[in-house]
């Protein structure tokens, strides 16, 4: 019952931290509570300088083998397109976007996990996590009770895990008045491009539809509004809804025909959760136990691996794991606080309502247009993109003012 490492939760940032660690000959656990995974809606795009991780991590050749390649990112305005940019050709990565379902993810990493040699139990719930020295993880209810020991413990629940208040994490939270709706897709037009992923935004309404496609007959459709301008869109009855508000964003830019549903509808609220400095007394957070940034900019899947590669690379570098712990949540505020702060002015400029917004797009589009160096690069080169004092005004078209 005494481990290395314990991981509560075997998604994306669980299973990638657990197989390189056991990888490296740790004695890793993870503990997950699902024995199928489930449609989540959403974490389906991930961004180049994500792909970038998967492969620091030693995983890309297992995912890359059931992602669509997105090597094309389309830019559509008011039902017109704006650009279409070679992402390989113009990213820090030098990467594609990968298209992939959600699920399929989750089941490749916690294989590639267990094959690693990290033990895997599913269908487990930890009732209780007691920080320290060698923290304790207890799960089963009370007929079936199991304690576990390790010299580390990284929570990855997901994006409301009850432990980490229990456990004394201060969540911040930042909401923004908008939701986000997703279905995945199968049955699509012979006119979608599956190396392309599209992007439509209508900046009267601050609506953004989205169409990631995937290996073989299948894509990931978003719809983002505001409440004010579209009721909730949930479940297989607002299918059709969802078509007739995705299309009149999109216009013709995005392929829709008679595409069908091949899983749930839901919408999700727009907001940031985060937790500063994710590591405590023997117990480290996460993927998006550490930080969600609002679902709308795509960056929730390449936070997640870059927090396994952070810290397992702190981890593999000594034997003081308190001190690795605590550096790598330093870095995660550092890269987590560039990402919410450029999806911020991403909000702004793009989604953002009200006549200051406005006049706002008026200034700011045509500069874009005239010279895309503007727009910062973090949401698809990563939190290492170089921010300065001008980028603010270069892309809010201040410095022509």
């Amino acid at each position: 019952m005494n481990f290395d490492l314990i991981v509560v939760g075997g998604g994306v940032a669980g299973s990638s931290l657990a197989r390189r660690m056991a990888a490296d000959g740790a004695r890793v656990l993870v503990l997950e509570r699902e024995t199928e995974f489930r449609d989540r809606i959403r974490g389906e795009s991930l961004q180049p300088w994500g792909v970038a991780e998967t492969r620091k991590l030693g995983v890309a050749q297992s995912l890359g083998l059931a992602a669509a390649e997105l090597r094309w990112f389309e830019q559509s305005i008011n039902g017109e397109r704006a650009f279409r940019r070679d992402l390989v050709a113009t990213t820090i990565p030098a990467e594609a976007m990968w298209g992939m379902y959600h699920p399929d993810m989750q089941e490749k990493l916690l294989t590639l996990a267990a094959a690693s040699g990290a033990e895997v139990r599913r269908g487990v719930t930890v009732r209780q996590v007691l920080p320290g020295r060698r923290p304790k993880v207890m799960v089963g209810g009370a007929g079936q009770p199991a304690e576990f020991e390790a010299r580390l413990v990284v929570l990855c629940p997901g994006r409301s895990p009850a432990l980490r208040a229990q456990l004394g994490f201060k969540v911040q939270r930042g909401s923004i008045p908008l939701l986000l709706s997703g279905v995945w897709l199968s049955g699509l037009p012979t006119e979608v491009d599956h190396s392309v992923a599209y992007v439509a935004n209508d900046v009267s309404t601050g609506a953004v539809a989205a169409l990631f496609p995937q290996r073989g007959d299948r894509a990931r459709a978003y719809f983002g509004f505001h409440p004010q301008k579209c009721s909730r869109l949930q479940g297989e009855g607002d299918f059709a809804r969802f078509k007739q508000m995705f299309t009149a964003t999109a216009g013709k830019a995005i392929p829709f025909g008679d595409a069908k549903p091949a899983g749930p509808l839901a919408s999700f609220e727009c907001a940031d959760v985060w937790v500063e400095h994710p590591y405590l007394d023997g117990v480290a957070l996460a993927g998006d136990a550490a930080s969600s940034n609002d679902p709308s900019w795509g960056q929730g899947l390449s936070l997640a691996f870059r927090d396994a590669r952070v810290l397992s690379d702190e981890l593999l570098a000594g034997t003081d794991w308190d001190a690795a712990a605590n550096r790598y949540a330093q870095r995660h505020d550092a890269d987590y606080s560039v990402v919410k702060k450029v999806s911020g002015w991403f909000y702004d400029v793009f989604q953002r309502l009200g006549p200051e917004a406005d006049a706002r797009r008026a200034r700011v589009l045509p500069l874009i247009a005239q010279d895309p160096t503007r727009v910062p690069d973090v949401l698809f080169s990563g939190p290492e993109f170089p921010l300065d004092a001008t980028s603010h005004a270069r892309f809010f078209g201040e410095d022509s003012c």
